[in-house]
């Protein structure tokens, strides 16, 4: 079924305009602008589900989706069938408090909820490099969500109703932009002698919060795990327990603190999968190891993930910057400026040459830098990007 929907959509994408008189407007998608009343109203009295589409107005993303799906006339009629569409401001949440009550915090965020106002599932951003990609997630995010709705699988941890009583006032505070500084001793309290620890309004304020909740939560958490995924779902876990993770972590570097550090390790190994933990310890290590000024550690770790063909002309970018600005190790400052050279042959974008340029500069170099960051300012030309900070060094030479 997926497949003959793709079809379809390519078919009337490419330019099927001589049948657009046979569409049923009537299976046209609904959209509603910000009212949520409205539209969960209108989602119950169609028998549809509520798409709800958080976005804020700087979301380049957002637009995207929005331009690309949302607007295109063959992905409404299919979406139109199932699902009426609220289109949600993310940052205007003073009202309906939906940010709030889904803890959302990244853009663009896809939520359906039932007819009811049940929720059934969730999505964090709608990965896809062209049109149809984009269109592709859409639908097949659409399609889960139809197929919980029949099987009624629902995210049992959310009401259908909005208290915005039983929320913490800094969470409210914070999420309408009224104060956005965290009181580290209010958020501790909150988390820790709160006496409901698995309601919506507490999973919600602690997966919001979950990268600043303080250490001496976390085992209690990771006790109850089970019971959370009941409630909330195995994808919102995982991440609450990559927050809590990341605060772990953050407290062990910033201490140079070796056995915090292997606590977090251990915590990490419990609480995520293997997918998670392959994936984010090799950053951790790298991350302690740049706090106790080993980069020469660091290269080699990077070096072998080079031969191996992981680590890419990006990624050599980026740690070549780190090491422009932190690094004094002049082995590593002369390593780093032989990946620039070769990153720069293979693609001489104004970012890379800009990179290579400082790295030169600051190995001393200075004739070859001008030369250097004199091609970065042609390219930036090209690429239309600002050079205020490669000029300011050029007026140091």
């Amino acid at each position: 079924m997926k497949y003959i929907k793709l079809v379809i959509i390519a078919l009337l994408i490419v330019g099927c305009k001589e049948n657009s008189q046979t569409v049923d407007r009537s299976k046209e998608l609904i959209i509603i602008d910000q009212d949520y009343d409205k539209a969960l109203k209108l989602a119950s009295k169609e028998d549809k589900l509520l798409f709800i589409d958080f976005y804020t107005t700087w979301c380049v993303p957002c637009k995207e989706l929005d331009k690309l799906v949302f607007q295109n006339d063959s992905i409404k009629n299919i979406l139109g069938k199932d699902f009426v569409m609220l289109k949600y401001d993310a940052e205007k949440d003073t009202i309906f408090h939906l940010s709030k009550k889904h803890h959302v915090s990244s853009y663009p965020t896809g939520i359906i909820l039932n007819k009811e106002g049940f929720v059934l599932n969730r999505k964090y951003g709608f990965p896809g490099q062209d049109s149809l990609s984009l269109q592709k997630n859409v639908i097949e995010f659409a399609d889960e969500s139809v197929a919980l709705d029949k099987e009624n699988k629902l995210l049992k941890g959310y009401s259908n109703k909005i208290n915005i009583e039983k929320y913490p006032k800094f969470y409210v505070d914070y999420v309408n932009r009224t104060n956005t500084k965290i009181n580290n001793y209010e958020l501790s309290d909150y988390l820790n002698n709160t006496q409901d620890k698995f309601s919506e309004e507490y999973f919600s304020t602690l997966i919001y919060f979950g990268q600043d909740a303080p250490v001496s939560i976390t085992d209690r958490v990771l006790k109850n795990k089970q019971k959370y995924i009941d409630l909330y779902g195995e994808k919102d876990v995982e991440i609450l327990f990559y927050f809590l993770t990341s605060a772990k972590f953050n407290v062990a570097i910033s201490e140079l603190d070796q056995e915090k550090y292997d606590e977090a390790v251990a915590f990490t190994k419990k609480a995520l999968s293997d997918e998670w933990v392959n994936d984010l310890l090799p950053g951790y290590e790298k991350s302690y190891l740049k706090a106790q000024n080993k980069w020469d550690e660091v290269f080699e770790i990077n070096r072998r993930l080079k031969d191996k063909g992981e680590f890419d002309n990006g990624n050599i970018n980026h740690f070549s910057w780190q090491v422009y600005e932190r690094c004094d190790d002049q082995d590593v400052i002369k390593n780093c400026i032989e990946w620039m050279k070769e990153v720069t042959a293979q693609e001489p974008t104004y970012a890379y040459l800009d990179t290579y340029a400082h790295l030169l500069y600051k190995n001393g170099n200075e004739e070859e830098a001008k030369y250097i960051a004199k091609l970065a300012i042609e390219a930036a030309k090209k690429e239309n990007k600002s050079t205020k900070e490669l000029e300011a060094l050029l007026n140091k030479m």
